[in-house]
């Protein structure tokens, strides 16, 4: 009898264990299937955040682009700008021609822009016709140099921009630009300008 009463006691224990485990399994499985629910739910965060993040980026980039044409657009309205003021300043009538502008500026490896303004009289209603001639004075190894540029004939009215580029010997530093107008029947100039460089 007490064998047999072992026998239960020990069954009855088995089972008892046998199922403790089977509901720690289930507990175990209950668990990890919340955690990977949690960790889906994580990912699919993640990859939202992600997304946000790359459109963030696309509209940044699409803003600095228009930025940096609107900086670029106003730079030109206000060079524009500048140029008008400048012709309204030049109201010389007593001359045919006369220059309102006389830039030169480096460019770099040697390279020099001019940019010249050439403006009529404001009284003057007929086309001018004429040429005109720039040369640029420049100091190289303490000598002193000269460079001529191609003539030019002119033909406008009211106004004319004109520019290009001159290159000088690396190292040479540019003294005196000059810029002169003739007519086409005089060797006198009529207008002309200079620019101090060094």
């Amino acid at each position: 009898m007490s064998i047999s009463l072992l026998g239960l006691g020990g069954y009855l224990g088995f089972q008892y264990a046998l199922n403790r485990n089977a509901l720690s399994a289930a507990e175990k499985m209950q668990r990890l299937a919340s955690q990977s629910e949690q960790l889906g739910t994580v990912q699919a965060k993640q990859q939202l955040l992600e997304q946000q993040i790359k459109v963030g980026q696309g509209e940044r980039d699409g803003l600095l682009q228009a930025l940096t044409a609107a900086q670029g657009e106003l730079a030109s309205k206000q060079e524009t700008l500048a140029f008008f003021e400048s012709l309204l300043q030049s109201n010389d009538r007593s001359r045919a021609v006369s220059f309102s502008a006389c830039e030169l500026q480096s460019v770099g490896a040697g390279r020099w822009r001019y940019r010249l303004l050439l403006v009529q009289g404001l009284d003057r209603n007929t086309e001018f016709v004429g040429r005109m001639q720039a040369s640029v004075q420049y100091q190289e190894h303490g000598k002193r140099q000269s460079q001529q540029i191609e003539p030019l004939t002119v033909k406008f009215s009211h106004y004319l921009r004109q520019e290009g580029e001159l290159t000088l010997p690396v190292g040479a530093v540019p003294q005196l630009f000059e810029a002169r107008v003739f007519t086409e029947s005089n060797k006198q100039a009529i207008a002309s300008c200079q620019k101090k460089g060094g």
